[in-house]
């Protein structure tokens, strides 16, 4: 791919060869703790030779007793404080002053001091305290739930579920308006031109059905005992008589109930 930074000439990295590494041992000292020609004509110098210390293995060679003018003086390994300010860059002097930790105990030449004796009546004080002393306000350890800052107010999620509740029926008188707008009106009640199904009626009508059902469960139980339905006529005349006993079950069980039953004008 062209590109200008390809005509940007690389600067050439020069090599530095690294210096010449050179061990800090003597190599012409003498070689210790080797077998590297220990036999032959061509021993090095030092081969097969251990160099031993005063002393590395089994202790010293001479047994050294302890000196009697070396030792332990007092106040050698306490803490020692120079009184003399030193200059910078200037050695502190080797004279210095032992700290004591613990004051010195009391000679017995010293008599305790004795016989003080104070003009102060102490209870006539703690009287005249105890009389000028403000009264203090019991520090009460329950919590006080009336003393709030939002004590008193609405929370902040009521309103807020307020405002949806509101929104939403907003939103649905809105949709069934343009609802009632589209069908050409939107009538609240629309059972206010029914009227009241009268109760003398209601009883005939329920007799009625009654006395029609039993008349067509006696014609469906004389079919239903029929093994063999061989024609589509049997057939379809059970089937038309089970729907109808159930729709007149099912009428009868309405009409039967005590709850207001409403006619439609005709």
């Amino acid at each position: 791919m062209e590109s200008i930074y390809n005509h940007v000439p690389v600067p050439q990295e020069t090599y530095v060869k690294p210096a010449m590494y050179r061990s800090k041992h003597n190599p012409k000292g003498e070689i210790t703790y080797s077998t590297f020609g220990a036999k032959g004509t061509t021993q090095l110098p030092g081969a097969a030779r251990m160099k031993k210390s005063m002393a590395a293995h089994m202790g010293p060679a001479e047994s050294t007793r302890p000196n009697p003018s070396t030792f332990m003086k007092a106040g050698e390994k306490t803490l020692a404080v120079s009184m003399r300010i030193t200059k910078p860059g200037e050695k502190p002097p080797t004279t210095s002053i032992r700290v004591n930790k613990h004051p010195a105990v009391p000679s017995r030449h010293e008599k305790p001091i004795t016989g003080l004796k104070s003009s102060k009546n102490f209870i006539t004080h703690n009287a005249v305290e105890a009389i000028l002393q403000v009264p203090q306000k019991p520090v009460s350890t329950e919590a006080d739930y009336l003393n709030k800052a939002d004590y008193g107010q609405v929370p902040e999620y009521l309103s807020q579920v307020k405002e949806e509740i509101k929104r939403e029926n907003d939103m649905i008188d809105q949709y069934v308006a343009e609802l009632g707008n589209a069908g050409g009106g939107y009538d609240e009640n629309p059972y206010a031109d029914h009227e009241e199904f009268d109760e003398n009626e209601r009883r005939d009508l329920l007799r009625a059905l009654k006395g029609k059902w039993d008349d067509v469960n006696a014609k469906y139980q004389k079919m239903c005992h029929m093994v063999k339905l061989d024609t589509v006529g049997k057939i379809r005349r059970k089937e038309q008589m089970e729907k109808e006993l159930d729709q007149i079950e099912g009428d009868i069980k309405k009409l039967a109930s005590r709850s207001q039953i409403l006619v439609a004008p005709h």
